[in-house]
Order: structure tokens, then C-alpha cells, then sequence
């Protein structure tokens, strides 16, 4: 097995075993939650689907039949009664204590309404809630007493008293004026509004009833079914915490072990690897040899270090790129030197120039005649001129460099603008409809500085040919001279910048950096070219994306 896959298999068996942990203590902290919640929060019966109980709804021995047991204590729970209805209508069976609709004719039973009331539909029965709230026969009493006597009567207020009812009257401006009872929290209008199936959410049950004189009777009691989710939810979550963190525990205590078993497998070979690249960091490119870690006689990594050996031979490569770039780098310093040398030597050559007119003519030890004043005057210039052509193109390879210029792209039609550059020595010649899309001013520079070099360097007399066409998916344009060729230490270094031989004494007329240039600016169009060059002439080739 290859040393990349033993290694992801340990780690995939270590960090599986740490998975199954985790899953494991979320799994027991769920069902601890599930449990405790179950067994804490009320169950609102009028959620229940018919899809849920039709089959075990109701329990059928012999001729006798019965509403389910888990039915009965639920219709308890939400303060009402369960009635088991066949097809006729008839009462099969019923929850409580007493049945409300027993002596009840049909005819009233099927335009019965009642808020909270609900009704399934089970294969033969139909079932019905009925809500009996204890409030209920209370609040039917005190309105009717207080309707005709206006008082409630002690027996009732000690049954009052005993459910922990209360009564309340509210005048028509919504003062409370009186309080048979415990005082509690006065209640706002839109709260006697309220009808909300869920009995387990409220706690307290609360009638009322408008009196003749305008004021409102209200009839409020705690509910013996509060069971509210928020309460038991908290709990339950601060449960639910506890056994996440009391896993949590095991997991680390997991972990430590887990890691220290780790560390004895891995660390100490990264100890080793982390060695090897701090030496890299100091330069430091041979290799290690270390008893411990290598065998003394071969010199390759002991067994235990055999996993990290793709690492010891990456880094041994590495060693020797690294080693071959410091001295690719130190090669560079020494052409750069170079480079600046002979930059110094072209400012210095036409500066000494122009020092050494300047300081004639400011001499008083002789007398210049206009004519060799204008002399000087215009050799000092051409220096001066030839300095500052310098230090523009010195500048614009810069600005090339660092992506500085910005193209504005046209179409430009080359069989009507290359014809611009035809003269006696340049003939122009485009086949087909060629068009290219350049900067035109750019793309001027460009065939400007490779036309002028190859007239500049080529024998009067002799024909430069400019040629652009169409090859497959590229524009290419070739600019050939007929003249003596190009040496090949010239050739390599050709598109270097200022590179003509660093000597301003045989010709002035350049800087050095038209090819430099002319490369950068062929670069940023995302175009290439190349030189071909012989005792025939030289060509050279640029070739552009056609996005046509």
C-alpha cells in the first residue's frame, strides 16, 4: 500500500472512531430531551390527524366497545370529553364521568357548536371532542345569581374559592369597579377575544358575559391543564446541555488519548520535516544525515520515518531547485550590474560632452567665433536630446512593465492603414480583408521601430517588405530586410532592454530600448513575436489573436 493511502487510512480510522463519539453523545442528549419533553408538555388533542388513530381508536371485545385507553386519558388532559358515535348517530361510548349528550335529540346534536369542539372520522365511528372546562357550569352559575339577585350566594363562593376562581366587574369604560376573589392582574379587553384550543398554552380560564347596566362579568380561574412547552423546553435544554458537556468531557478525555497517540506516529517525523525546511530558511542546501532518523549504512529513512519519505525526497528537491535559483539570482545581480554599467556609460559619454563644450564656451581664455559656438551649441543639443529620448524610453519600459498603459482596442482594416508606412525602400502588401484589433497608436510605435531598425541596419538600396495575412485562428504580420543578418550572441539577447552594445561613440541615433519596447508593447495585446535571421536578411514574425 502506497505510504499517501496507509497515511489517509490511519487518519480516517482515528478521526471515524471520533465522528462515532460525537454522533453517539448528540444521539443520548436527544433522546434524554425527547423524554423528558414527552413527559412534561401537554398533548394538544386537536392536532391529532384521523390518519393516527382509525386503527386503534377503538377496541372491539366481543359486543362490548370501547374508546382506547391513550384516547381517554388524552380527552382528559385537555379538559373535555370523548363521544364514540356509529353511523346512526348513537352514542357507542363515552368518556367522564357524566354524558352531556346522552338525553340530547339528534336534531340538536347535529347543529351542536362549541368553540374547541372537533370531530374524526374512523373506519364505522365517528369520534368527538366536547370540551367541559371547569369554568364552564361556575361562570353559567354566577351569571345567573348575579342576573337575579344580584349577589353570589356563599355557597358558591366557597366553591369558588375552592377552585381559586375569581370574579371581576368591569364598568363600560373598562375600570374594574369590583373583585370577588384573589385580585389578580387586571385583563384587557382583546384578551376576552381570545379563544385558543391548546389548553396547555393558558394559564388561566376565562368567561365572561355582558350585564343589562352595560358592565361586564368576568369569570377567571387557574388552569389545571397549564402545561406550558416554553418551561419544560428550558429545562429540558438546560438538560440537554448538561449531557452535551458531560460528553463533551468524554470526548476530550478521547481526544487527549487519540492525540497522544498521534503524536507518537507523526509528530516526531514533522519535528524532522520542520528541520530540514528551517535549514532551507538558512540557506543551508545539503543534506541530513541523523542516526536517529536515517540508517547508517544506506542512508534512507528508518522504518518508522517511511511514511514521510515522498516529503524527504520533495524537500531534497527542493533543496536543489532552491540551490539553482541562488545562483540564477546571483547571475541576474551580475547582468543587472552589468546593465546599469553600461546605462551609466551612455548617460556619462554625451553628458561629458556637453560638460566639456559647456565648459569652453564659458572659458574667457579664448574667443569663439559664432560658427564654432553654433557648433557646440549643436552638438550639446543632439547630446541632450539623445539623454532625454533615453530617459523617456527608459520610463515607458517601466510603465510597461508594471501594466501602467492602457489599450484602446479598434478595428483596424489593414489593407487600408498599413500603406501609411510604404516608401521608396518599404513595400506593403495585406492579403484578404485582414482586420486586427490593436491600439492604433501603439500598434504604430511597434512597426514603427521594427521598419526604422531594418532601414537603419540594412545597406542603402536595399528593400524592406511589411506583409500581413490571415493563418488560421492568428493575424500575422512579418516585416523582412534584405541586409547582412544578425550575429547570434545579438540574436539571444535581442528583446532585452538597452541592449546595443553600450557604445554611444559609433552612433547616438537610438537608445538601445526600441526592440525592449516593441516586445512589451506586443506582449500587452497578447501577441508574440519572433526573429529569424540570416546572411539573406532577417524577418520577423508577429502574430495576434483574431477575435473575428
Amino acid at each position: 500500500m502506497k505510504p499517501a493511502r496507509r497515511l489517509t487510512l490511519r487518519f480516517v480510522s482515528y478521526f471515524i472512531i471520533f465522528y462515532l463519539l460525537i454522533i453517539t453523545g448528540f444521539i443520548i442528549s436527544l433522546v434524554f430531551f425527547a423524554i423528558f419533553i414527552n413527559g412534561h408538555v401537554g398533548d394538544d388533542i386537536h392536532i391529532m390527524s384521523s390518519s393516527e388513530i382509525k386503527d386503534d381508536a377503538v377496541v372491539e371485545k366481543g359486543k362490548s366497545i370501547k374508546i382506547a385507553d391513550y384516547l381517554v386519558k388524552r380527552a382528559e388532559e385537555n379538559l373535555g370529553q370523548l363521544y364514540l358515535f356509529n353511523q346512526s348517530m348513537d352514542i357507542v361510548d363515552y368518556t367522564g364521568d357524566t354524558c352531556e349528550l346522552c338525553s340530547m335529540p339528534d336534531s340538536e346534536k347535529m347543529v351542536l357548536k362549541r368553540p374547541g369542539m372537533h370531530t374524526w372520522e374512523i373506519p364505522k365511528y365517528h369520534l368527538l371532542f366536547l370540551p367541559t372546562l371547569p369554568v364552564q357550569p361556575l361562570f353559567e352559575e354566577v351569571v345567573q345569581d348575579w342576573k337575579d339577585k344580584g349577589e353570589i350566594p356563599s355557597e358558591l363562593l366557597q366553591r369558588l374559592q375552592d377552585k381559586k376562581a375569581t370574579v371581576e366587574i368591569y364598568n363600560e369604560q373598562w375600570d374594574r369597579v369590583e373583585v370577588i376573589g384573589e385580585r389578580h392582574k387586571k385583563l384587557h379587553k382583546p384578551q376576552l377575544l381570545e379563544e385558543n384550543y391548546d389548553i396547555f398554552e393558558y394559564k388561566e380560564l376565562t368567561r365572561n358575559a355582558s350585564l343589562e347596566d352595560g358592565s361586564t362579568l368576568v369569570v377567571r380561574m387557574p388552569n389545571p391543564a397549564y402545561k406550558p412547552f416554553d418551561e419544560p423546553f428550558t429545562k429540558a435544554m438546560l438538560l440537554f446541555v448538561s449531557i452535551f458537556f458531560g460528553g463533551h468531557i468524554i470526548l476530550i478525555l478521547g481526544i487527549i488519548f487519540l492525540s497522544i497517540s498521534i503524536s507518537r506516529q507523526f509528530v516526531r517525523p514533522l519535528v524532522y520535516v520542520l528541520s530540514r525546511i528551517e535549514r532551507l530558511t538558512q540557506f543551508d542546501y545539503s543534506k541530513v544525515r541523523d542516526k536517529s532518523i536515517h540508517h547508517r549504512e544506506t542512508g534512507k529513512l528508518k522504518r518508522k520515518f517511511k511514511l514521510f519519505q515522498p516529503v524527504d525526497e520533495s524537500i531534497n528537491n527542493l533543496s536543489k531547485r532552491l540551490s539553482s535559483n541562488e545562483r540564477q539570482i546571483k547571475h541576474a545581480e551580475r547582468l543587472r550590474e552589468e546593465w546599469i554599467t553600461g546605462l551609466s556609460h551612455d548617460l556619462k559619454t554625451p553628458l561629458s560632452s556637453i560638460y566639456g563644450y559647456s565648459t569652453m564656451l564659458a572659458s574667457a581664455d579664448y574667443e569663439w567665433t559664432k560658427e564654432e559656438m553654433r557648433v557646440f551649441a549643436t552638438t550639446m543639443q543632439e547630446k541632450a536630446t539623445y539623454m532625454d529620448a533615453l530617459i523617456r524610453d527608459l520610463t515607458y519600459t517601466y510603465q510597461l512593465k508594471n501594466k501602467a498603459i492602457q489599450l484602446e482596442k479598434v478595428l483596424l482594416p489593414l489593407n487600408v492603414w498599413l500603406p501609411q508606412f510604404a516608401d521608396e525602400r518599404v513595400s506593403v502588401k495585406v492579403y484578404g480583408d485582414v482586420m486586427l484589433e490593436a491600439d492604433e497608436l501603439l500598434l504604430k510605435r511597434i512597426l514603427d521601430n521594427l521598419i526604422t531598425n531594418a532601414k537603419k541596419y540594412t545597406p542603402e538600396g536595399t528593400k524592406v517588405s511589411v506583409e500581413a495575412q490571415h493563418i488560421g485562428k492568428e493575424i500575422m504580420l512579418t516585416i523582412a530586410d534584405q541586409g547582412p543578418g544578425i550575429p547570434q550572441e545579438e540574436l539571444d539577447n535581442l528583446f532585452e532592454r538597452y541592449y546595443r552594445g553600450t557604445n554611444t561613440t559609433d552612433d547616438t541615433t537610438g537608445t538601445g530600448l526600441g526592440l525592449a519596447i516593441t516586445k512589451q508593447l506586443i506582449d500587452l495585446h497578447d501577441g508574440t513575436i519572433s526573429v529569424q535571421s540570416g546572411a539573406e536578411g532577417t524577418v520577423f514574425v508577429l502574430k495576434f489573436k483574431c477575435k473575428l
